[in-house]
């Protein structure tokens, strides 16, 4: 009886490890395939790392090219020289411009109006700009147009920024710049200036580049929103108030002076955009924005000097 029981456990013994060999060469063989995998994970990784050091080496290089580009253009497409001329500066350098002349038609003149595209207007004469040049003169904002006198000989090359808006886009090609709409440019009868700041704001009547009359007009107006006052809300209602004051005190005085001069061409206006609005609220003029600061105790001649400038621009 013993043996029987005894020859049922050893084979029950070895049942187990036929089952278990059978499991380790099932493992084994799993194993086997992870290994082989794990080798072609590693072969992957070390691809992907390889392509990804090329990638960053590739783009190190394009940045610094990029930058030496930037750097190049910087240095190549730079303005000669760009100032502000007063008036009689400007019609100096009109009357030397008048004496130049060239054996073939090489000066190209062009008036260009606010938003016009100079390759629209100068369609048969594009090719003759230098890439650099073009580049520059696009680059030039201006809310009056440009005048651009060109040579392509590269001896006189000048963007001219008008006080007044250029109201008609032409393009000539002669041996010399056609000047006449400059200089008719530079004529006025009579115009408004208006330089608009919260507190103090100047207005003025301007004949023969002179003020026949012009007025200062001062009120408070609170300053910044400090902390430990009132709050933000209740102190910008307060401020837009004493704005809104200001710019009615502005216009009491501005009422009398319109009606007494009515033949204004242009209103001069920089400053406070919102105040500006404001003050000019229910008037028709054609009104040309300009950067004009404050008031410097009241200097209203050297305001007028700075309104009346010419940006000009040597390409």
């Amino acid at each position: 009886m013993f043996d029987l029981f005894k020859k049922e456990e050893i084979n029950s013994l070895k049942a187990r490890i036929s089952q278990l060999e059978e499991e380790n060469r099932i493992l084994s063989l799993q194993l086997g395939k992870k290994d082989e995998k794990a080798k072609k994970t590693i072969a992957i990784k070390q691809d992907v790392d390889r392509e990804l050091n090329e990638a960053r080496n590739k783009i190190s290089s394009l940045t610094n090219e990029i930058q030496t580009l930037k750097n190049e253009t910087s240095q190549e497409f730079k303005f000669r020289l760009s100032e502000s001329l007063s008036k009689n500066r400007l019609e100096e350098i009109i009357f030397s411009l008048a004496g130049f002349q060239t054996k073939i038609s090489t000066l190209i003149t062009v008036y260009l109006e606010k938003d016009k595209l100079l390759e629209d207007v100068a369609k048969d004469t594009i090719n003759l700009f230098d890439s650099c040049a073009l580049h520059l003169i696009e680059k030039i904002e201006s809310s009056t147009g440009k005048i651009i006198l060109y040579d392509t000989n590269r001896i006189i090359n000048l963007v001219v920024i008008p006080v007044f808006p250029i109201l008609q886009s032409e393009c000539v090609l002669n041996r010399q710049f056609d000047l006449g709409p400059l200089r008719k440019n530079l004529e006025y009868d009579k115009i408004l200036v208006v330089n608009a700041h919260a507190g103090e704001t100047i207005i003025g009547i301007v004949e023969a580049d002179t003020f026949v009359e012009h007025e200062i007009v001062r009120s408070n107006v609170m300053g910044k929103h400090k902390q430990g006052g009132w709050s933000q809300k209740r102190f910008q209602s307060l401020v837009e108030e004493d704005v809104r004051h200001h710019a009615d005190k502005v216009r009491a005085v501005l009422e009398p002076m319109i009606l007494k001069h009515k033949d204004i061409q242009y209103v001069l206006a920089g400053g406070e955009g919102k105040l500006i609005k404001m003050i000019m609220e229910g008037y028709d003029y054609h009104l040309v924005m300009k950067s004009m600061d404050t008031i410097s105790k009241g200097n209203a001649d050297q305001l007028l000097r700075d309104v009346m400038a010419v940006r000009c621009y040597w390409v």
